[in-house]
């Protein structure tokens, strides 16, 4: 599972990490409305499966996810990636994974991206330092990155493995 504030490079890193492992990469944001019975349907699919990345925390799922990449970056890394990438969707007008074009009116929106980011951060740096003491993960592996480039390094660093990678269809 990677996990991190809005903004913090979670789908980037996960999408490298499936491309360097072969294991089945899944977006949360893709699957369907949180807590919903077809969510836990598809999270119960999904843990049938061997081996995979889940970009995005799990919710109703925490204690079958084996090992937990946290990106605890500072809040001014993470605002400044969350607006490159949202300036960069609306002035191209091209959708950045499931970041979609939405227009200067959207920026008032409370969960737009930037300023869910702005007033996540704090909430998420809490719920990463949290983590290690939460008994559904006793057994998981906690790894916290507090800078870009240890995710890097550890990602570089990281035995590639060929493993056929399938699409999940939740």
């Amino acid at each position: 599972m990677v996990f991190g504030c809005a903004g913090s490079g979670k789908s980037t890193l996960a999408r490298k990490l499936s491309e360097r492992t072969g294991l089945l990469l899944v977006e949360r944001d893709t699957l369907a409305p949180l807590g919903s019975e077809a969510y836990l349907q598809t999270i119960t699919e999904l843990v049938r499966k061997p081996r995979w990345i889940l970009d995005g925390a799990p919710y109703y799922a925490d204690s079958l996810v084996d090992t937990v990449l946290v990106l605890d970056y500072a809040k001014p890394v993470v605002m400044g990636r969350v607006l490159r990438r949202t300036l960069a969707v609306e002035l191209l007008r091209r959708p950045v994974g499931g970041h979609q074009p939405q227009g200067l009116a959207a920026w008032r929106d409370s969960e737009h991206a930037v300023r869910w980011a702005w007033t996540s951060h704090r909430d998420r740096h809490r719920e990463g330092l949290a983590l290690a003491d939460r008994a559904d993960l006793a057994g998981a592996d906690i790894i916290r990155f507090t800078r870009p480039a240890e995710a890097r390094r550890w990602l570089k660093d990281l035995p590639p493995r060929h493993r056929n990678t399938t699409a999940f269809a939740g």
